[in-house]
């Protein structure tokens, strides 16, 4: 490849790192959706009718009240922790990030160290109402 090949990929890597470059909303959603899928849905669900899993129904979660998905047994630790909270993205990004942080003794041991992992799930959760 020639210098100006070169300079222009490293050029253009350079740009994508930066973040110069954004996905359109459609498509953070898809991937986010992705994610979801395959970070969360082992243990988490988002239709409207499925059926609690090892976590509770994750639909309608940006918002919501924490702990309060009828059926779903919340360990001691997480509604100590999590009383009279909300679910904000913020909140999320914690929990994502390190849910022992969030609610020491708590059952769920996946966390995220990615920011734009964690951001892509919340992004679609945000949409799952």
């Amino acid at each position: 490849m020639s210098r100006a090949g070169i300079a222009f990929v490293a050029g253009a890597l350079g740009l994508l790192a930066s973040g110069a470059f954004t996905l359109p909303a459609q498509a953070q959603a898809t991937d986010g959706a992705k994610l979801f899928a395959q970070h969360c849905a082992a243990c988490h669900q988002v239709a409207a009718d499925a059926p609690q899993g090892m976590g509770p129904n994750l639909r309608g979660v940006v918002g919501r009240q924490a702990g309060q998905v009828k059926g779903f047994a919340y360990s001691a630790e997480f509604k100590k922790a999590l009383a009279k909270k909300s679910w904000t993205a913020e909140l999320l990004d914690k929990w994502l990030e390190e849910p022992q942080n969030v609610a020491p003794g708590t059952y769920m041991m996946y966390k995220q160290a990615d920011p734009a992992i964690r951001s892509a799930i919340i992004e679609y959760l945000s949409t799952a109402k």
